[in-house]
């Protein structure tokens, strides 16, 4: 029987650990498209770091999204078939089908893929590593989206028909959002709620990997002081209300080392609010990494909070200083009364607008894809006219959009919200279902097929850009005033009388 466990501890498990082999894994992904960059397994890396520092006999790595070492940073995919298992089978059925999104009589198709090594690079491996006839002790699983959960079910099953007793120890976000879901739908022996507190401020362990990642990804703190009704990170930091932080001088000397040891130059930080008190924290760090002058190229994926940003042009000059290499910032709506409605009070556009102008006179350029800002689009009942509003306010000031479909994350408030509509249509089981690129609020939104498709094109169209630039709608350039003027006057009607 599954065993649910809040505040794991690796010494609560059976036997001496210099006795005992761990195999770790980062399971496939099963998506319609999937980004690799950046998707480094931190926390499983850090279980590592804690198992050898427990004694551990032998630790192995299986990561099924490592990349190759030529520096493209994409993985292996192949078709499969949505609501199909891998269970018993390393290829899907003929013929591969679809998912099929549909509405008012128009469709789109999407393909399912399953992203990451194969199945059969997987049995083989093991057979390498001899686990055929000296099984591991242990076996941990890091799982994150939610909306991921039918790789992790799988994986779990082939190991545990493979390795009848071995202890299969799941943690990550998905067991924690959703563990009774967790224990149900996988063959896990114990599922991790929440965070192993040990293993929190310890440095990721990138020896297990056969050739050594080309980054790392750093995590300086975690939590966050504010609840947005989309956002998750009160329950995977157990209710935590304030922010834990690592002090500046271990993360810049976990980052050394790696530089050291393995040549790594590029850091990605992950946090849930890096900017938070940034002064005595991530500030500390850029200086120590400026005074140093040490070789590193910096990256920050999930995006700067604006108003701390915009509070602070030494803080921005330090990040052009220490060699951020993008600038991605958030602005999920020009529509401050519905971005209210997500709680998210603490944010305004002149943030958003003010952070812009700063990271611009700190040398990042503009409209070329230096500096980006997300547009977070799919959510309940939104305007489409509010969402292209909010694409030709961010193409006008920034002039890179990176599109962000919405996913309902269980345990947040627009998940509680809206989960009879989920319960109705299985989806609170089906889990794959809530996936943004799947447009699950489609039904009871306004937009049409063809309407989201538009608003992907919009923005992919408003990026496109030549000589280092983008096109600006609202310029100064007569083919900016002409383009203007010919969408107010009767140009329009020219067209159409041709077109019909």
């Amino acid at each position: 029987m599954t065993q649910i466990v809040n505040c794991f501890d690796i010494q609560s498990l059976p036997r001496h650990p210099s006795e005992k082999t761990a195999l770790l894994i980062n399971p496939p992904v099963y998506d319609t498209q999937y980004w690799a960059q950046w998707s480094q397994p931190y926390g499983l890396l850090r279980i590592a770091t804690l198992l050898k520092k427990h004694g551990y006999q032998r630790l192995e790595l299986f990561d099924f999204m490592e990349t190759p070492p030529n520096g493209k940073r994409k993985v292996h995919q192949h078709r499969i078939n949505p609501g199909e298992s891998y269970a018993e089978q390393n290829e899907p059925s003929r013929p591969i089908r679809p998912y099929v999104i549909e509405k008012d009589g128009e469709r789109l198709e999407l393909f399912k893929y399953h992203f990451g090594k194969t199945w059969k690079e997987f049995d083989d491996w093991l057979q390498a590593q001899g686990f055929t006839n000296h099984p591991p002790d242990e076996i941990f699983i890091s799982a994150i989206m939610t909306y991921w959960w039918e790789s992790v079910r799988d994986l779990t099953l082939r190991l545990k028909r493979r390795f009848p007793k071995s202890t299969i120890i799941l943690g990550g976000i998905y067991p924690t959002l959703v563990p009774q879901h967790a224990a149900r739908m996988t063959a896990a022996d114990i599922v991790v709620v929440g965070e192993v507190e040990e293993a929190n401020d310890l440095w990721t362990d990138l020896s297990l990997y056969e050739t050594p990642p080309n980054y790392a990804i750093i995590t300086p703190s975690r939590g966050c002081p504010y609840n947005c009704a989309y956002c998750a990170q009160r329950t995977i930091n157990n209710g935590r209300r304030t922010v834990h932080f690592r002090s500046p001088e271990d993360i810049v000397a976990e980052m050394r080392h790696k530089y050291e040891t393995y040549g790594i130059r590029e850091f990605a930080f992950y946090a849930d609010f890096l900017l938070w008190r940034f002064e005595e924290n991530f500030q500390r760090v850029l200086e120590i990494i400026v005074r140093e002058k040490l070789p590193f190229r910096l990256h920050a994926p999930e995006g700067l909070d604006v108003r701390l940003l915009s509070q602070s042009q030494r803080l921005v000059d330090l990040m052009k200083a220490a060699h951020f290499q993008k600038i991605y910032l958030p602005c999920e709506s020009i529509d401050e009364e519905y971005i209210r409605s997500l709680n998210r009070q603490h944010v305004r556009l002149e943030h958003f607008v003010q952070a812009v102008r700063m990271v611009e006179r700190a040398g990042f350029r503009l409209r070329n894809l230096e500096v980006n800002a997300f547009v977070l689009y799919g959510l309940p009942k939104e305007s489409i006219d509010s969402v292209v509003k909010t694409i030709l306010f961010v193409s006008e000031i920034v002039g890179s959009i990176i599109p962000m479909l919405f996913t309902p994350v269980p345990t947040t408030q627009i998940f509680l919200d809206y989960l009879p509509y989920f319960q109705e249509r299985g989806w609170d089981r089906d889990l794959h279902m809530l996936n943004g690129k799947l447009y699950p609020f489609l039904e009871i939104n306004e937009g049409s097929v063809s309407d989201y498709i538009d608003l992907q094109r919009l923005m992919y169209t408003l990026n496109a850009h030549y000589r280092s630039q983008s096109f600006q709608i609202f310029g100064d350039t007569r083919v900016s005033a002409a383009f203007r003027e010919n969408l107010r006057n009767e140009f329009e009607k020219f067209v159409r009388d041709y077109k019909s």
